[in-house]
């Protein structure tokens, strides 16, 4: 895997489903191996904040109310869907978030960190 983790930013409309794809490679472009991994998103207010549970945190073993992350193993991608509710209770926001392979465990790895963005928008 390339040097971790990797800064990317994100931006989610209040109250509007989101979605990220994220793709795990090697140093050399060639797929990762995710096999029997596990994966975790979550949202919080600040960086040292460990309250549990987080603000958001959706993770790849079951979904819950806040959303979930798909695992394709052949091709090393996790695709993460927070629900409406979730970005709505989020508001006008800026929180760090970070994407966790195998949380919890003493290799956990911090595939991808950022500011998570919320932005209001008009009703339609």
């Amino acid at each position: 895997m390339p040097s971790l983790p990797n800064q990317i930013n994100s931006t989610a409309a209040a109250g509007s489903q989101w979605v990220q794809t994220y793709a795990i490679q090697n140093d050399d472009g060639s797929v990762t191996d995710i096999t029997n991994k596990t994966f975790e998103f979550v949202i919080r207010p600040h960086t040292t904040d460990t309250a549990q549970p987080a603000m958001v945190a959706v993770n790849s073993t079951a979904a819950n109310a806040q959303g979930y992350i798909t695992v394709t193993t052949a091709t090393a991608t996790l695709q993460v869907v927070l629900s409406p509710t979730t970005t709505g209770l989020l508001q006008r926001s800026a929180n760090p978030y970070t994407l966790w392979m195998d949380p919890g465990l003493p290799d956990a790895t911090a595939l991808v960190v950022g500011t998570f963005f919320t932005s209001q928008i008009a009703a339609a």
